[in-house]
């Protein structure tokens, strides 16, 4: 089986996409950071299958990724403290922590919701039309680093349905950039758990 390969800047983009979703696909997806593979956060196909492709343990939660920040409730609840953080933050290259509303349950631990709003024209153009939330992680099995080449994705998850690549260039031709840094806001100050709190962020300047 050979993934469908799909440049981010085709016109048929969103028609690629909602036709793998709505079957339970799993798809891999450019960031403003690594790749990421995942699908339809709401359809438990796609994540069963996900989580078998990564080898990834069912408690441990996907990201949840959305095309605006305007699309971060109902999924999480925040506070007027939270909305000027992440208006800051956001879209960018953080994964942010908040206290989970109606989120789907593959993206949600210990009552917290993980959201990324990525910087990057797929998000901000194709998935905003498509209208769907997407459950990522980086493309890799569970321990390993993330694959940043597009054929190298392809060897190592021939079962994924649907490839996009980024319209910048191939992936392999791409500097290797470091994962979402991951701040939960729901902590008093910020608690950074990957890459580090802004200093903006202190408990002094909140």
């Amino acid at each position: 089986m050979i993934p469908q390969l799909i440049r981010s800047d085709d016109p048929k983009i969103t028609d690629a996409i909602r036709d793998a979703l709505a079957a339970g696909g799993v798809i891999v997806f450019p960031t403003d950071t690594v790749y990421g593979i995942g699908g339809n956060a709401w359809d438990d196909r796609a994540v069963a299958k996900a989580r078998r492709l990564k080898h990834r343990a069912a408690e441990q939660p996907f990201a949840l990724h959305l095309a605006a920040i305007d699309r971060i409730e109902p999924f999480a609840r925040l506070d007027s403290r939270e909305r000027r953080w992440i208006e800051r933050l956001l879209p960018g290259a953080y994964t942010l922590l908040l206290v989970a509303d109606v989120a789907p349950p593959c993206s949600v631990k210990d009552g917290k919701v993980g959201v990324r709003v990525p910087d990057h024209p797929f998000f901000s153009r194709a998935m905003a039309e498509v209208g769907v939330p997407l459950f990522g992680s980086s493309v890799n099995r569970s321990g390993e680093p993330p694959l940043i080449g597009i054929d190298e994705m392809i060897e190592q998850f021939p079962e994924v349905d649907l490839v996009v690549e980024d319209a910048v260039g191939r992936a392999e031709s791409r500097e290797r950039k470091p994962a979402s840094a991951i701040l939960d806001l729901t902590a008093d100050p910020p608690v950074a758990l990957r890459g580090a709190v802004p200093p903006w962020m202190s408990a002094s300047a909140c």
